[in-house]
């Protein structure tokens, strides 16, 4: 594990130094030290089960008492955090869903698409207002395309909003027929989708884009150089976007480009707030800072987290993590040399760790599962709450699993320059929620895909 700065603390800096020769070959081992085992101690409190995927939470404003679950399957619902009452189904949307979700596979149901986004509107309470991010079979006019006239492999990701039919009843149900689509944006491919769309402390909608799909950010879908280094019209894969759900002044009429967003009037969609993703999987705004922290999903080596600032580009696909990135041609990349702070332009990570078991065996290629140190970065939040005094104003997050092969999740906190494990959950994590007391949540399952049961929201307590 490498950390460059306490995310509590970061203020992200865009170093100009002199580029390096890359090397020719793979590192074997790019950040040899493993993560040590954290001296503070964790529960881990079940508040709702009999969940199938569940991968991110939102809270409504003026609702104290619930998280709102999104299932990846399609379905939102109200938890209650007190563990009074059981859950209640607020929408069920899954027949909007891509028709080959969990199929893509044969035999396994992996799937990267679904309902992977959630979001209260902040004038919920009086306009019952929320939003979802899911995948959905194509049609004929995306909002944003890398491939004019071509059907998308992956469906097309669409950002719609949705209202309540009493925001102040206690158990409030979506009404269907007041769906509002956004956008709606082309997928080379199945994954990399991003996901998280959160409301900004500035009120506005940000949206995490993948980098379209595949591996490399190349392939059918990806232009020269890379869907997330793109600036081209038309090109939001690779990016965070920023828009207001309430303005009309966007291409299609259905949302507003905020003035102050940085490249409205210069090269690159007026929706853009940062580049330079692979797949942005989960973010968070910090409560007291308001900063946006985002967990970057790596590819083969390097997972990363990253405080995001307008503008900035975050290195993909020239750079995982802070190493240089090669392609690999047609085989698969690689990471060669460390270079922090260059080339020039791109931002590196806060913290980074890799895939490698201590000695460098690579997780999946020898090495036992138990040693590795994930493969999917999961970002969490800043946590603000009082259950856990050890955790307060330092950051927490995790990882999908140790390996593929079994649901291995892993837990971290990030404490000024040192980046430790806490208490393993025992699930594949695909999702962290915070509720209205700063409180932490642990989203997942045992079977780490789209099947099953044993999907769980689990609550960060003192032991």
């Amino acid at each position: 594990m490498r950390v460059h700065r306490s995310i509590a603390l970061a203020a992200v800096a865009v170093i100009a130094v002199a580029a390096p020769v890359a090397a020719a070959t793979a590192l074997a081992d790019p950040i040899p030290s493993p993560i040590p085992v954290s001296n503070t101690r964790i529960a881990l409190k079940p508040v709702a089960t009999g969940l199938v995927a569940p991968v991110t939470g939102a809270v409504a404003p003026g609702d104290h008492d619930h998280l709102y679950i999104a299932d990846q399957g399609g379905q939102i619902w109200q938890v209650d955090v007190r563990g009074r009452s059981p859950k209640t189904l607020v929408a069920d949307l899954s027949a909007r869903l891509v028709s080959d979700l969990a199929k893509v596979i044969p035999g396994l149901p992996y799937d990267e698409r679904g309902l992977l986004g959630l979001a209260f509107d902040p004038g919920y309470k009086h306009n019952g207002l929320l939003y979802t991010f899911t995948s959905e079979n194509p049609t004929p006019s995306p909002d944003f395309t890398t491939q004019p006239g071509v059907t998308p492999g992956g469906g097309q990701t669409v950002i719609a909003q949705w209202k309540v039919r009493n925001a102040r009843a206690e158990h409030p149900v979506v009404d269907p027929s007041t769906r509002r689509e956004l956008m709606r944006i082309d997928k080379p491919q199945f994954n990399h989708n991003g996901g998280e769309i959160a409301f900004g402390p500035d009120g506005k909608l940000y949206i995490a884009i993948g980098d379209g799909g595949a591996a490399d950010d190349q392939g059918p879908g990806h232009v020269a150089g890379g869907n997330a280094q793109s600036l081209a019209a038309g090109n939001v894969l690779g990016k965070v976007l920023r828009i207001d759900p309430h303005g009309h002044n966007s291409a299609n009429g259905q949302y507003g480009i905020p003035r102050s967003n940085p490249f409205v009037g210069r090269e690159g969609a007026d929706e853009i707030w940062a580049y330079g993703f692979r797949n942005p999987y989960r973010f968070s705004f910090d409560s007291r800072s308001g900063r946006l922290v985002v967990g970057e999903v790596g590819q083969n080596d390097i997972e990363e987290v990253d405080v995001v600032r307008p503008g900035r580009n975050y290195g993909w696909p020239v750079k995982e993590g802070s190493f240089l990135f090669d392609n690999g041609g047609d085989g698969p990349g690689f990471v060669t040399a460390n270079s922090p702070g260059s080339p020039a332009g791109l931002v590196d990570p806060v913290l980074e760790y890799d895939h490698t078991a201590p000695g460098g065996t690579r997780c999946g290629g020898g090495a036992p599962a138990s040693a590795c140190q994930g493969i999917a970065v999961v970002g969490g939040y800043v946590y603000r709450g009082h259950d856990v005094k050890a955790l307060r104003g330092h950051y927490v997050f995790g990882d999908y699993s140790r390996a593929f092969a079994q649901p291995l999740g892993r837990l971290f906190v990030n404490k000024g320059s040192a980046v430790t494990s806490l208490q393993d959950p025992g699930i594949a994590v695909f999702g962290f929620a915070q509720d209205r007391r700063g409180e932490l949540y642990v989203l997942g399952n045992t079977t780490g895909v789209l099947s099953g049961t044993t999907g769980t929201v689990l609550r960060i307590t003192r032991p």
